[in-house]
């Protein structure tokens, strides 16, 4: 057979198992298949092979002249051995490590390896695994005869029913906590703070929109009515979401006072204050400042799952001393690899529980060096035990799925977000405009009535008069809908992140198309010929995610006789004029056949007639509602439209 020499390709030994790199060829590729245990790994794009393989391996690369790691041919399998030889050795518990003292045999050295996070110690020339390994390191011991002292089996005992019972909280959905000041909690978020409390460091991992920033201001509150100094508490969380955690803190507990920081600018003095909000973006920039912290949240802690950031560098060192909680919160801990855990797992103090940085890369990255020594980290191995270990450690996790039985069928969540500030100079602009010309006219009718601008009669007539100038309106709407893109595009990516379709709901012709683009160009908007719709829609509800996330519903055009119940997550950009409009198109994902329940995301510019036509629609939904259903509704029935005008009306004097 003629040998061919393929540029990379090799033969290389992972941490416990064999990577076979090579570029695609059809008939190697049907070689590797048929090899015993071989398995594809879509992440790094290599053949990963149990150790048990090592023989049609090494024929195969031999055989394609691959080049082969010198540790792959200095290997060898031995025979495995059917009894077991008391004292072979011992376990030694030494601080925080765990020493494996064994004479030499090659299939108990081969079986250390590829214990959790245990690592071949060059000085001592013993292998060394961290206490978070205590478990299997016992029954290694067990198994090959070692001794165990009795410290260490007691120890054992404790730690493994600990992390039995945090693995069997991780995904508890009821809990029987009672906290003081907050109200409301659902039974799946009590057992979610009660986690949190047992572990103090931790990921708080549920589905967007099931509650993550109430778990975590009921945790720190929980833990200071139990004693624990966790106040003053420093919130970490994308630059467009300071504004929103102060208003989270302001609903839930409204006695609390916060602060936000604004920019890389000296923020001035921070105490005083229960709650501080800084954005990724400034953290490291503050970092000196913002060490003294009793509890720290990190709230969209993927931000820092590259380890050489300094965003992720200032996170670890701020939040190192910490006596109270810190939590990483995430609905997507992780975007492509396992890797990414590890930086965060640094930032909770919870990484020394997998040994040290490499030797988690090594068990659950799948970690080799190449023929030129270059390490590779971007793959996966043993996802399931690293899914235990987090959870019977750090690691809290429901779906929406799973909490759904507790969710209303359709729950309204409001996120405030700082609005594009290149944007807000355009809209101020407009917003004077409108101020000046709603002043002109009020004076104007002012004379005519012999009245005063701010007078009743002017503000009837006004009123009257009112649908003749919401045109003026709308300029400032598609201002506040283009200066929160950036904040819609991060919440986006977060829900398509954690396997979740998407709704958006937008009015203006260039907000539909901007945002279309941005995700693969699917939309209902007027103009659009019946096929072309129905070609959307079968897009949205048929394609898998990654061909098609995401649907852009213009709001009047598309608001009725679609059905969207791929998604149960719908994102207005843009707010409906009336309560029914919100309500119809939510109903194009609420409907028959969804099995979710249905999330709708109404997306605030700070500071925009964004807020106040949200309070607005709120009024009108209670006038709405005391109408049908009876009541005493607290708004007025006047349109959200005029409401508005009036509003800018007020200003004039």
């Amino acid at each position: 057979m003629k040998i061919v020499q393929t540029g990379g390709s090799q033969l290389v030994l992972a941490d416990d198992h064999l990577v076979i790199d090579f570029p695609y060829q059809a008939e190697q590729v049907a070689e590797v298949k048929r090899i015993h245990g071989a398995k594809w790994d879509r992440v790094a794009r290599v053949w990963r092979l149990p150790l048990e393989s090592l023989a049609p391996a090494r024929d195969f690369a031999n055989r394609h002249g691959f080049h082969v790691d010198p540790e792959v041919n200095r290997f060898t399998l031995p025979e495995p051995i059917a009894t077991v030889t008391p004292g072979k050795g011992r376990i030694q518990l030494d601080k925080d490590r765990l020493v494996l003292d064994f004479r030499y045999d090659a299939l108990v050295a081969g079986q250390a390896r590829k214990l959790p996070s245990t690592v071949w110690d060059q000085k001592r020339k013993k292998f060394v695994a961290p206490l978070a390994a205590l478990t299997p390191v016992v029954e290694f011991a067990r198994r090959f005869g070692l001794d165990i002292p009795a410290d260490v089996e007691l120890l054992e005992r404790d730690r493994a029913a600990r992390s039995a019972g945090l693995l069997a909280k991780s995904s508890a959905l009821a809990g029987d906590i009672q906290i003081n000041g907050i109200n409301g909690m659902k039974e799946y978020q009590k057992a979610g703070v009660e986690y949190l409390l047992e572990t103090r460091r931790a990921f708080l991992a549920d589905d967007p929109g099931t509650g993550k920033s109430l778990q975590s201001i009921a945790a720190i509150e929980a833990a200071h009515q139990q004693g624990v100094t966790s106040w003053p508490a420093l919130v970490v969380c994308p630059a467009t979401l300071v504004l929103n955690w102060g208003r989270e803190l302001d609903k839930w507990m409204p006695g609390k006072k916060w602060k936000v920081i604004q920019g890389r600018k000296d923020p001035g003095d921070l105490t005083g204050y229960d709650m501080v909000v800084v954005g990724w973006p400034n953290l490291a920039a503050h970092a000196e400042l913002l060490g003294g912290f009793s509890s720290y949240v990190f709230d969209e802690s993927h931000a820092a799952k590259s380890y050489d950031a300094q965003r992720t560098r200032a996170a670890i060192k701020v939040a190192r001393h910490a006596p109270g909680l810190v939590l990483c919160l995430t609905g997507t801990p992780i975007t492509n690899r396992p890797a990414e855990f590890a930086s965060q797992l640094e930032i909770l103090g919870r990484l020394s529980d997998f040994g040290d940085r490499w030797s988690f890369y090594k068990r659950y990255c799948g970690a080799y060096q190449d023929k030129f020594r270059q390490w590779h980290i971007d793959g996966a191995s043993n996802t399931k035990e690293l899914n235990d270990r987090l959870r019977g450690t750090c690691y809290v996790r429901r779906t929406k799925a799973q909490v759904m039985p507790e969710l209303d069928p359709v729950t309204p969540v409001t996120r405030l977000v700082t609005p594009d500030p290149k944007v807000m100079v355009e809209y101020r602009k407009a917003e004077e405009d409108i101020v000046e010309y709603v002043a002109r006219r009020a004076y104007e009718l002012a004379r005519e009535l012999g009245e005063k601008p701010g007078s009743a009669a002017v503000r009837a007539r006004l009123k009257a008069e009112a649908n003749e100038h919401l045109v003026r309106l709308a300029a400032l709407r598609r201002l506040a809908a283009l200066s929160k893109m950036a904040s819609v595009e991060e919440l986006v990516e977060e829900l398509v992140g954690s396997g979740q379709k998407v709704i958006l709901a937008a009015h203006h012709r260039d907000v539909v198309d901007a945002l279309a683009s941005r995700w693969g160009g699917c939309k209902i908007q007027g103009g659009m010929t019946p096929g072309e719709v129905e070609d959307a829609k079968a897009r949205f509800q048929n394609e898998p995610l990654e061909k098609c996330p995401v649907i852009v519903l213009s709001i009047m055009a598309a608001k009725e006789g679609h059905t969207l119940t791929a998604s149960s997550d719908v994102v207005f950009v843009e707010e409906p004029w009336t309560p029914a409009d919100v309500d119809q198109v939510v109903a194009r994902a609420h409907r028959l056949g969804q099995r979710d329940s249905v999330t709708a995301w109404h997306v605030l510019a700070a500071g925009t007639v964004d807020e106040r036509v949200h309070a607005l629609i709120d009024q009108k939904r209670e006038v709405v509602t005391a109408a049908v259903d009876g009541g005493d509704p607290v708004g007025g029935g006047a349109s959200v439209g005029v409401a508005l005008l009036l509003d800018f009306a007020g200003k004039v004097r």
